[in-house]
């Protein structure tokens, strides 16, 4: 629908305001997803979760708890991303600074993801440990 309604504009007025915002509309509307989904309370990495974890898992509230938190990393990523693009289009910072605004704001969740899931596992099965006696 996104890019539907963002084609439709470009053909229709190539000369819009939104030819020059399309960077921060595009990471405002991922944002808006990400956090939206969380709203409904379907968080967006769900669907990706489900295809590399076994189907007992997927009921499970530290499982749903864990894309939880990884969309809600994305979804500060993407609004870190769109703050820092608008206020840059604002100031007329250098390119340099929207750039490193992406590398910023992707890389910090893209590292999350990675290792997030492993940490909340570990976790989780140090917590369902027995406890051993200790002998005196």
């Amino acid at each position: 629908m996104y890019f539907f309604v963002v084609g439709a504009v470009a053909v229709a007025d190539p000369g819009s305001a939104l030819a020059d915002h399309t960077d921060v509309v595009s990471f405002g509307w991922l944002a808006a997803t990400a956090w939206g989904t969380l709203a409904i309370r379907r968080p967006f990495t769900l669907g990706i979760a489900k295809r590399q974890t076994p189907p007992e898992y997927w009921d499970m509230p530290e499982f749903v708890r864990v894309n939880n938190h990884i969309t809600s990393a994305w979804g500060a990523g993407f609004t870190f991303i769109g703050v820092s693009l608008a206020v840059c289009g604002a100031v007329d910072a250098p390119a340099w600074v929207g750039i490193a605004a992406h590398v910023a704001g992707l890389a910090g969740p893209a590292v999350f993801t990675k290792v997030y899931p492993a940490r909340a596992q570990a976790r989780l099965l140090a917590a369902q440990a027995p406890v051993t006696a200790v002998p005196r």
